[in-house]
């Protein structure tokens, strides 16, 4: 491989409008201002590279930094033992070798075009190091900006899940997100129906009644999370703040249990046919508990997750909702499986006690596959009533319906609220 310096020959017009525009994404220069950017673009070289050329070789003096216009480059590193790595930094910028050029510390890899071409702004240390000289401002704001990246790197937000707070609740986001999800979670319920009776169902049945309603539910929920967090101060309670944010965490799903309760019955009049005002009380202790767990997911659990996965997106909001989502649905569903089965199971057959129910619950869940294996040893009921319980009939459909929920409801509201941050931005900006 033929070292950069003897590659003079590719050369070509200098384009400082663009370099700049580099200049500015490079975090070593995030702060430095737009006239000493201009200066620096000024005195860079545009340089044109073919596939093989190397730019640094590992170990060689850091004579130069490179700002990467077009193509790609890979950067390769060989250890003590002779071993040859890849090489990849957390923070994906178009500079190559910026962070060394300063002390000259030798290259830390060989840094090679691996596309056809390469078309580089190249800086000279000797030219660069003589500008900080002659600008010494200019190197106190590259120092900010290096102190910044440095701080932006080691912030971890770790907040408790119970210490989540919510921010501004958009009633017409929340509202838009329901309507799109109540037709989702329709259809998975009456999966989960067919899955535990045996009876098909109409996939959206009665949605004059569940639309309305499902979007009173999860408004519902939004709301109160955001009058608890405004008008709730645990801190106030002394010993008692751990159970003052739990009770807060709890009580929407305890106070959105009716509600939820009339859009379960929409759903069982094929199988039940006493009158709504009824029927909407089948099964509702057991809800009760299936809608604390939705909530806290639905709410707390998203947004603890999202912080601690956001991070690992690269700080895309957008991307990290959606695994934040995701990762509480799988846990919501998991846990909300048997009391929402229960509360169905009463709801379908409301002569049965809960006891009977769950005896109905475990000899339809078990997998048959497992049957042959326990029919004849002794604790075979408690075997059953275990196997149902941790990994029931129609688990899969249910956490893949609150998965898909949160990711919806979250992912909408999300999305819809920084449009209109957008927005708002945008007009404060023109006035």
């Amino acid at each position: 491989m033929t070292i950069l310096a003897t590659m003079l020959s590719n050369q070509s017009a200098h384009d400082d409008d663009t370099c700049e525009k580099l200049l500015r994404e490079c975090e070593m220069f995030h702060k430095v201002q737009p006239k000493h950017l201009s200066a620096i673009a000024q005195m860079m070289d545009y340089k044109v590279l073919t596939k093989g050329q190397v730019l640094l070789q590992q170990d060689q003096p850091s004579d130069r930094f490179f700002l990467l216009e077009s193509g790609h480059v890979k950067r390769k590193r060989v250890d003590g033992d002779g071993k040859t790595h890849n090489v990849e930094f957390a923070i994906k910028a178009k500079s190559i070798n910026s962070m060394r050029i300063i002390s000259g510390e030798p290259s830390f890899s060989t840094v090679t075009c691996t596309s056809a071409e390469c078309h580089l702004f190249e800086m000279k240390r000797e030219r660069f190091l003589n500008m900080l000289r002659e600008k010494p401002e200019l190197s106190v704001q590259i120092a900010e900006g290096l102190c910044e990246e440095l701080r932006k790197g080691s912030k971890k937000y770790s907040t408790p899940m119970l210490e989540q707070t919510q921010t501004e609740v958009n009633l017409s986001a929340v509202s838009i997100a329901a309507g799109i999800e109540s037709y989702y979670r329709s259809a998975l319920n009456a999966k989960i129906n067919q899955s535990l009776t045996g009876v098909k169902a109409s996939y959206f049945p009665n949605m004059h009644i569940q639309v309305p309603t499902r979007i009173t539910y999860i408004c519902g929920f939004k709301l109160l999370r955001s009058y608890f967090d405004q008008n709730v101060q645990p801190e106030a309670y002394n010993n008692n703040e751990t159970a003052v944010r739990l009770g807060t965490a709890v009580a929407p799903g305890i106070i959105m249990t009716p509600v939820s309760s009339i859009l379960e019955a929409t759903n069982a009049g094929h199988l039940n046919p006493e009158p709504m005002h009824t029927r909407w009380l089948r099964g509702i202790v057991p809800r009760a508990g299936r809608e604390i767990i939705f909530g806290v997911g639905l709410n707390q659990m998203s947004d603890y997750f999202q912080e601690r996965l956001e991070p690992l997106t690269g700080n895309n909001p957008m991307l990290a909702n959606a695994l934040g989502s995701l990762s509480a649905g799988v846990v919501s569903g998991y846990l909300s499986h048997v009391p929402h089965n229960l509360s169905t199971l009463k709801l379908l057959d409301p002569s049965a006690s809960y006891g009977q129910l769950y005896a109905k619950f475990v000899q339809t869940s078990v997998p048959p596959s497992v049957e042959p294996i326990i029919a004849h040893w002794p604790a075979q009921t408690l075997v059953r009533s275990v196997l149902a319980t941790l990994w029931p009939r129609g688990v899969m459909v249910r956490t893949a319906q609150i998965v898909g929920s949160f990711i919806i409801l979250n992912g909408t509201i999300n999305y819809l609220q920084l449009k209109e941050h957008l927005k708002i931005q945008r007009a404060i900006g023109a006035v």
